[in-house]
């Protein structure tokens, strides 16, 4: 008999983690009924550039025939917390951890559970937050104190975890972050993507998307844009995302290097809608991290457009290449330029890369990855 599942994180319209855990809520309720606890308020809307929710996703959360959801908590509201700790129906409790301003809300949900006597399994998005320092670090370990099982995005991820928090291995399996994908896919070609973006038909051109954040590199990609436009004069690079981070020192290094006619900028929150507009305008997506513990969201985002990636040898970023030609060294604008200039400039590499991305989209499938997630919980009742 299958155990009764409970998960928490959150759901369109909030922004938080609502692709993946959409993706998988609809996935496991193929298989199986679930209850979803999800958020009505995430955090202040200044915790978050271009406030808490999504323009253009459905105002309700999907309706899906085993799924029953619930969006109760609110961070300002500690009785929804507790609440929430106190009704959850499952006997398997799936908690999303990723963002440490949580960890009072899960500590309450967590250990009110724990007294029912319910078995939590968590899901480590990050397993050394982004901006890594000892209060983050201490949160981190009073939400994970309470896993008796957990699921870590790939094997790098597991020894941290493991090493960091002094957690079995044994008790943690390894689930990749599944394909994520924009409200809907309409086949938009190259030419009116870029049409529609207002950019030249003619250049080659290198998408840089989503939130930009230091960790994540933009600013050596735009080191690496000085070599590139030396060999390849028709290149162009679309920034497209909102700032975390202060953006003059990007517009520093764009200014010294005179790379202002190389440069298409979207400093904002892209909307679902619009993703497929700039996937499928680009020739090459680049994810130039510096540091990084995890898979990416936006590799997986990549993956249904088939679009070539190159990325630095980080995290887990690396399984979503097929081909060390496209792996570059992290914090090394020599290396990632090289990396670009060799593959824009070699026509059969950059259809290999096309199919790579469609062999490894098969191993990012829902699907099958629901399958090992009810393999998880199966394993924990017995």
């Amino acid at each position: 008999m299958k155990p009764k599942i409970t998960l928490i994180g959150t759901l369109p319209p909030v922004k938080g983690l609502s692709p993946y855990c959409q993706e998988l809520l609809k996935s496991l309720s193929k298989k199986m009924k679930v209850e979803f606890i999800g958020f009505k308020k995430l955090y202040p809307d200044f915790l978050y550039p271009g406030g808490t929710k999504v323009k253009d996703w459905n105002e309700k959360p999907p309706e899906l025939k085993n799924a029953k959801i619930r969006i109760v908590l609110t961070y300002y509201n500690s009785f929804s917390w507790i609440w929430a700790g106190l009704t959850i129906k499952g006997d398997i409790i799936h908690a999303q951890w990723w963002s440490h301003v949580l960890a009072p809300i899960y500590f309450v949900i967590l250990s009110i559970c724990k007294v029912r006597g319910k078995k939590i399994v968590i899901t480590v998005h990050n397993v050394v937050p982004h901006e890594n320092n000892g209060i983050n670090n201490f949160l981190n370990r009073i939400v994970l104190v309470f896993g008796d099982n957990f699921i870590a995005h790939n094997d790098k991820n597991k020894e941290n975890l493991s090493n960091l928090y002094h957690i079995p291995q044994e008790k943690i399996s390894v689930i990749p972050h599944g394909i994520l994908e924009p409200v809907s896919i309409k086949g938009i070609s190259k030419k009116e993507a870029r049409e529609y973006l207002k950019v030249p038909q003619n250049k080659r051109i290198i998408l840089h998307f989503g939130n930009i954040r230091d960790y994540k590199g933009l600013d050596v990609l735009l080191k690496s844009l000085k070599f590139i436009a030396k060999e390849i004069r028709d290149v162009l690079l679309i920034i497209a995302g909102q700032p975390w981070v202060n953006w003059k020192k990007y517009e520093k290094i764009i200014k010294e290097n005179n790379l202002e006619d190389y440069i298409v900028k979207k400093l904002d929150f892209i909307p679902p809608s619009e993703v497929e507009y700039y996937y499928s305008a680009s020739d090459i997506v680049v994810l130039p991290y510096k540091y990084f513990d995890s898979q990416s969201g936006i590799g997986a985002l990549a993956l249904p457009f088939k679009k070539p990636l190159i990325v630095t040898d980080v995290g887990g970023l690396p399984d979503f290449i097929r081909d060390e030609r496209a792996l570059a060294r992290a914090n090394d604008a020599e290396d990632l330029a090289e990396k670009i200039i060799d593959i824009l400039k070699n026509e059969t590499l950059l259809s290999k890369l096309e199919k790579d991305s469609e062999k490894v989209r098969e191993r990012f499938q829902w699907n099958k990855l629901a399958k090992e997630t009810l393999g998880v919980y199966e394993d924990m009742v017995g």
